[in-house]
């Protein structure tokens, strides 16, 4: 049985208790969390990392009771009080050691020798307090208010099914903006590792392939209908070099926003980038803007486009069977800390998940269709047992939880079936009204 994620969890729990998590817990007072108190550092962490969504009173409850203290010994206001002392970068911080421990091993996979990573926006779900109405806007127009949402900007490894970086901020950013600190924080976590970053619709800009080049990062734009008609009418056959021009207008609405490189763009006169062409089962153009070399065939890159799919899905995830957007009160910081804690309970999963996975597709010939674990189920299941694994002292009794788990998680699978797709549908009201979350 595969279970490299074990020495991972290992780490988790030595970070976790280590002297490093206080520099990285102080907020504002360097004397935050020094003091013995009732709940210490450690018990915040892990209590936030453990939310599934209830009422404070309720995930407090279930958290000692995991711990096996019975009796709560400290209320909800002072469970809050210390939160609003916590760093939410402990998590980014948690998130970071956990993916370099899987990154600078053998396991990731690779498409030709590269990384593969997805970037999108999404707008979350906040609690429509004053403080988050300020801080990040709301989706309303200038007649009607609307309701407080963040927006989210991740960085996703398509292959390996990691989130390697959350960026949240006002719903008014660029997400183009969000994109670059997305780029910023997987240079800090793999640096000098060579990855294809993929973007959709929306995101394609002279502005944003100068920054990626920069930066020496292979991308894979899909292009809009109305993105560089003219260099397309241009085109001679259905995958070719093209020269997007650095004409005035370009400029001049680079310059609105980025007026320190319109000069270099000026001199550079022109962008050189691959554009290709094909046509989806649909009837419709699909058109593709790369800077991956020509050795690369046009079908090959098209296909690997598509794997963008899986950020999508794993937002869903995160939102629906996570309860990501379930805060736990009213203040921005709490925003920061649920939404981070949860990527990294998520990372976790899903390097359970990958080594279930592998052991079931030894099964494979016994089913009508391939199969997989039920993510669903096993989220309900790791969060089950995830504060008792994390406590554990002992390394090997740890080891052998872990296992036990994993078998657990592998009796659920599901058939992998091609459905007919539906139609988003968008709900703008909130799923999770701050005071009326469930107990159970």
């Amino acid at each position: 049985m595969s279970n490299s994620y074990v020495s991972r969890f290992k780490k988790m729990f030595n970070s976790i208790n280590s002297d490093t998590m206080k520099t990285y817990a102080h907020l504002d007072k360097q004397n935050s969390f020094t003091r013995k108190r009732k709940m210490p550092l450690a018990d915040i962490i892990l209590c936030t990392l453990s939310k599934k969504g209830l009422t404070t009173s309720m995930e407090l409850h279930q958290y000692f009771t995991q711990k096996g203290e019975y009796h709560m010994s400290i209320s909800k206001q002072g469970y809050l009080q210390q939160r609003k002392k916590l760093n939410y970068e402990v998590f980014s911080f948690l998130n970071k050691e956990y993916l370099q421990n899987f990154y600078y091993s053998t396991e990731p996979i690779l498409w030709n020798k590269y990384l593969v990573f997805a970037i999108d926006g999404s707008k979350a779900e906040v609690p429509n307090s004053d403080e988050n109405r300020v801080f990040f806007g709301e989706c309303g127009n200038n007649h009607n208010k609307g309701e407080v949402r963040a927006l989210v900007s991740s960085i996703f490894d398509v292959f390996n099914h990691f989130f390697l970086d959350l960026q949240i901020d006002s719903i008014k950013t660029s997400e183009s903006e969000l994109a670059k600190k997305n780029i910023y924080a997987i240079r800090k976590i793999i640096p000098d590792t060579n990855f294809i970053v993929i973007f959709d619709r929306g995101y394609p800009s002279i502005e944003l392939i100068h920054f990626l080049e920069e930066n020496g990062v292979q991308y894979l734009f899909r292009l809009s209908s109305n993105d560089y008609k003219n260099e397309r009418k241009l085109m001679i056959t259905e995958d070719e070099t093209v020269r997007l021009v650095h004409t005035n207008p370009r400029l001049t609405k680079i310059k609105k926003n980025h007026p320190e490189i319109v000069e270099e763009l000026r001199a550079k006169k022109y962008t050189s980038t691959r554009i290709i062409l094909s046509k989806l089962p649909s009837g419709s153009e699909l058109a593709l803007m790369t800077n991956l070399p020509i050795e690369f065939r046009g079908k090959e890159i098209e296909n690997l486009y598509f794997k963008r799919w899986e950020i999508e899905k794993k937002y869903h995830t995160l939102k629906n069977k996570m309860k990501l957007e379930s805060v736990t009160g009213k203040a921005t910081l709490y925003v920061y800390q649920d939404f981070w804690s949860q990527i990294v309970v998520y990372n976790m999963i899903q390097d359970v998940l990958h080594s279930s996975n592998k052991n079931i597709e030894k099964e494979i010939n016994k089913h009508k269709y391939p199969i997989r674990v039920n993510e669903n189920i096993a989220i309900g299941l790791f969060k089950e047992k995830f504060i008792k694994l994390l406590i554990e002292p002992n390394d090997k009794l740890r080891e052998k939880k872990l296992i036990q788990l994993q078998r657990a998680i592998e009796k659920y699978i599901v058939p992998i079936r091609n459905l007919k797709s539906q139609d988003r549908k968008h709900n703008f009201s909130n799923k999770y009204q701050n005071n009326q979350k469930n107990s159970l």
